[in-house]
């Protein structure tokens, strides 16, 4: 009996030990997890950020695009200065490759003075090397930029926008090339801007933006300087520093018949008197100096919804602009010249070229700043055949004007000695320029959020100096010294995009 007794003793002593271990094991009582939560507020794919009242939503795309005879997003690349395309050399690059990543954040949180928003697109990029691989395999040119990154409250926006409120908000509603909304602005890429929007109702709203242009501003010509021959950019004289922002008014509607936008800018052609090449010390000059003077335009576009088809709808715009030509010829790039070659019947080959300055000025004259007038405009159709294809036609011109001052300043330079001779220099020349040109897009969306398309685009180009010859003095060693017709030329660019959206 005392032997079963002292057995069971031990047994409870044994379970008692083993459950004070395990108790000692367990942890400490447990914080509640935080999980995300949707937010609804601000539509689909906005979450909670854990531990606060921001919303956040990531997505983005990636761009997957082949160019044929073209640069970039669509841009034809004769229109870059001293590109084997212009010249039609061996450096000619029949097709170009581009792959694209957006990174989008969006977070919003609710305050008492409204909406405190931040949004930012981080774009990474690798295109095709351009130019002559002479010292063995060339790697492919890489890009990483903001292309946005603003805050938003109270009906303030400050930072780098997307585009200017200058621009037409359909610029991209019917192509993706940057060639085709012809005599329009196109800011991609964006710039700072300093912007007031008020909701007025009714889809109306107003904006007043101050907006820092310097990187797309283009030249402004001294004629005391020697002109560099066509195709090349001057190289001389461009821009002076800031002075104050281009100063930006937008009207905006969008309703349910579409969409009308008109806005207008002023900026200051603030020009350098003597300066050297790109980055080189600028100084004083004695003797007459031009003053400063005022540029702008005007921009208006419309959008009408029509009832032939999914979302159909009918696109038109233009702008004239007097000392601002990237309210106009935005869509050649930054540069303030520009050339194309071609075939001739009477000559070697032909030659078509131009130059894009807001304004021409002469120091040796006293002649103060003639600023320059562009305008042009397009009109587009988007059809939907059913929810997967659509297909858009477009088509626009735009022109460039110079003044009888300013053309004979730059006339005066077409002699031997500065970028060439052209044989109409004392006689008819005329530094005017016209670019027509028509397109067409067609993508398949197979699946939501992936579209799949082709787009092309024709473009004409037209110098008011068209019968004369010119005769370079010596195109970078590419071209034959010799005499060129100077002729009409017509390009046929197209491109293959591949996109998905997240």
């Amino acid at each position: 009996m005392k032997m079963v007794k002292s057995l069971l003793l031990g047994s409870v002593a044994g379970l008692a030990a083993l459950t004070g271990a395990q108790a000692a094991d367990l942890p400490v009582k447990a914080k509640p997890v935080e999980y995300v939560k949707i937010c609804s507020l601000y539509g689909a794919g906005f979450y909670y950020i854990p531990g606060t009242d921001t919303c956040i939503r990531i997505g983005g795309h990636i761009r997957a695009e082949l160019n044929f005879n073209a640069r970039a997003t669509g841009l034809q690349s004769h229109l870059i200065n001293g590109d084997g395309n212009a010249t039609g050399t061996r450096d000619r690059d029949y097709f170009f490759a581009r792959s694209r990543v957006f990174l989008n954040m969006d977070t919003r949180t609710q305050t008492g003075f409204g909406t405190l928003r931040t949004f930012s697109v981080v774009r990474a990029e690798v295109n095709t090397p351009t130019g002559l691989l002479s010292s063995g395999p060339g790697s492919s040119a890489g890009v990483v930029a903001i292309d946005t990154g603003i805050i938003q409250w109270g009906g303030f926006t400050i930072g780098r926008a997307g585009t200017s409120y200058f621009d037409n908000p359909w610029a991209y509603a019917y192509k993706w090339g940057q060639n085709g909304w012809l005599g329009n602005p196109d800011t991609a890429g964006g710039r700072f801007v300093l912007a007031y929007t008020h909701q007025f109702g009714n889809g109306i709203s107003g904006t007043l933006s101050v907006e820092d242009n310097k990187e797309r501003k283009r030249g402004n010509y001294n004629g005391a300087n020697t002109l560099t021959q066509w195709g090349m950019a001057p190289g001389t004289e461009t821009r002076g520093g800031n002075t104050w922002p281009e100063i930006v008014g937008q009207l905006r509607i969008d309703q349910a018949w579409g969409g009308f936008h008109i806005a207008g800018n002023i900026l200051n052609n603030h020009i350098a008197y003597a300066c050297g090449a790109s980055g080189a010390t600028c100084t004083e000059i004695t003797g007459p100096t031009p003053s400063d003077k005022i540029g702008g335009g005007v921009n208006a576009a419309f959008k009408f919804n029509l009832p032939t088809g999914v979302n159909d709808a009918l696109y038109i715009g233009g702008t004239y602009s007097i000392g601002a030509t990237t309210d106009v010829f935005a869509n050649i790039g930054q540069g303030s010249a520009f050339g194309l070659f071609g075939s001739s019947s009477t000559r070697y080959q032909s030659f078509v070229g131009g130059y894009l300055f807001d304004s021409v000025y002469d120091t040796r004259t006293g002649t103060g700043q003639q600023l320059t007038t562009a305008y042009g405009g397009s009109i587009a159709f988007e059809h939907g055949w059913n929810a997967e294809w659509r297909s858009s036609v477009f088509g626009g011109a735009q022109v460039l004007d110079y003044n009888s001052t300013a053309n004979a300043i730059l006339c005066s330079r077409m002699t031997a000695g500065n970028g060439g001779t052209l044989s109409n220099a004392a006689t008819t020349c005329n530094m005017d320029y016209r670019m027509v040109g028509v397109g067409s897009r067609t993508y398949w969306t197979p699946v939501r959020d992936l579209t799949i398309g082709l787009e092309l685009m024709w473009t004409n180009h037209h110098s008011g100096n068209k019968g004369a010859t010119w005769t370079p003095t010596n195109v970078q060693g590419y071209k034959p010294v010799t005499a060129y017709e100077v002729k009409d030329q017509n390009v046929f660019s197209g491109m293959f995009s591949v996109r998905r959206f997240f």
